[in-house]
């Protein structure tokens, strides 16, 4: 029998997991409420309605065999009539969607992360930054990405305001890179460790393999099955990890396919979106071995639309003739191109980092000329 698989969002996540349901042979429904958005342009069985709709909620897990989310961000209260059929749990997405419980669980679990306190509504978030210290980082507990819904304090002043919130101390980072878990049907692979450059927040570029030593990258990967043995994961897991004294703190948790893993659909010999068709499809996850090569994923934001006077939709990519070493080019289809948006992104590969990193930075250059 087809298996019918469910996906709550249609951005360009849902989109490109869509595409690997597709190759296995899967029909696939997706609930999404904007017209523009990359499934609902792109794809047929699209129910245009919010994701707390009650009939849209019914009419999709009805029909479909197991259900994922491409955001941790989704509201998880309208799903608990249906969470039998969630992939990974309820219990994962509101545990990953709320910055307090994540902390609380990893703490409980003996995952280090870095100092932080969590501060209740209405308590005073002031109080709680004198007793973490100055520089900290104050964080929403719901929602929030690309640096959204949060702050640095640098001082007593900057602390304002009441809780729900949670704190974080800032360190001196060496750099932050995030490891994928596939996990369903008794089995479970982890990718190699991804090194993450960001800009303003939002990731800039992925770096595979990681410039981080062995024994590091080997801790990442551990760590990160681990969470998710922890959490009883079916389906995927990204885990976020800071690198700063020599130690890999633990910063968040996604459980879902992730910005950083567009790298694998080059990359490696599986892509996280095939290991996480195959889960929601009742298969083992597959070993992704990564190719030979260094390989970087940069981001395409809509910066550059916007340097080629456009406002969405194509992108000139006339630049591709004379950069030899980008191997995939791929772009979500946004009708509005606005700065610092996601609408695309773009892989290189090179026998060596420095050269793909350099090429990655000077494609993207060119594009906006």
């Amino acid at each position: 029998m087809t298996p019918r698989i469910g996906i709550l969002g249609g951005g360009q996540l849902g989109l490109m997991l869509a595409e690997s349901l597709h190759h296995l042979g899967a029909d696939v429904i997706v609930l999404e409420k904007d017209p523009d958005a990359p499934c609902a342009r792109r794809l047929a069985g699209v129910i245009k309605k919010p994701y707390d709709d009650a009939k849209a909620l019914e009419d999709l897990f009805t029909k479909c065999d197991a259900v994922t989310f491409d955001s941790e961000n989704v509201p998880s209260a309208p799903l608990e009539p249906w969470a039998a059929k969630l992939k990974p749990s309820l219990d994962v997405l509101r545990t990953s969607q709320h910055r307090a419980l994540e902390k609380k669980f990893l703490a409980e679990h003996g995952f280090r992360t870095v100092k932080h306190r969590a501060v209740a509504a209405g308590e005073d978030i002031r109080a709680a930054a004198i007793e973490l210290g100055f520089p900290c980082i104050v964080k929403t507990v719901l929602g929030g990405y690309d640096g959204k819904g949060q702050a640095v304090l640098l001082k007593a002043e900057d602390a304002t305001g009441v809780g729900p919130a949670v704190l974080e101390e800032k360190l001196e980072l060496q750099t932050e890179v995030s490891c994928i878990v596939a996990r369903g049907s008794g089995s479970e692979q982890a990718f190699d460790v991804f090194e993450n450059l960001h800009h303003d927040h939002i990731l800039d570029f992925t770096l595979l393999p990681a410039r981080i030593d062995a024994r590091l990258a080997a801790q990442a990967k551990e760590t990160a099955l681990a969470i998710a043995r922890a959490l009883n994961v079916e389906g995927l897991l990204t885990v976020e990890f800071f690198v700063a004294n020599g130690q890999l703190y633990v910063n968040e948790l996604a459980p879902r396919t992730h910005n950083s893993g567009h790298v694998t659909r080059e990359a490696c010999s599986t892509s996280q979106f095939d290991a996480l068709a195959r889960v929601l499809c009742g298969l083992p996850p597959p070993v992704p071995a990564m190719n030979p090569g260094a390989w970087v994923m940069g981001q395409l934001l809509g910066d550059i639309w916007l340097a080629q006077g456009r406002k969405g939709g194509a992108l000139s990519l006339s630049a591709l003739r004379d950069f030899p070493e980008i191997v995939e080019v791929y772009t979500y289809g946004k009708l509005e191109a606005r700065s610092k948006r996601k609408m695309g992104h773009f892989v290189v590969r090179a026998d060596d980092m420095g050269v793909a990193l350099e090429r990655a930075r000077a494609f993207r250059a060119a594009l906006m000329r």
